[in-house]
């Protein structure tokens, strides 16, 4: 599968491994609100990891992800092994 060059695409900035785990494992990605960009009808994800992941992929993009759907919901509703996090 590829991507229409035309297409609208999200850069998904991963830092942490965990986070890596949970888009690829779980099949979703956050957004904080804060950062969140004005558009989300985006039709790809980008997957850029952080330095966490290694050199080798440091501020790379080598994966994607097409978008099959959007959901506004809280970090405590998805984190839940998080309840006390600031930002819960």
């Amino acid at each position: 599968m590829s991507i229409d060059p035309a297409a609208l695409v999200l850069v998904c900035y991963l830092p942490t491994p965990r986070d890596l785990d949970l888009a690829r494992l779980l099949g979703w990605y956050r957004i904080p609100l804060r950062r969140a960009p004005k558009v989300i009808n985006v039709e790809a994800l980008a997957v850029s990891p952080g330095a966490a992941l290694g050199e080798a992929e440091r501020w790379q993009v080598r994966r994607w992800a097409a978008v099959r759907g959007v959901e506004l919901t809280t970090r405590a509703e998805r984190l839940r092994d998080e309840p006390q996090h600031p930002r819960a």
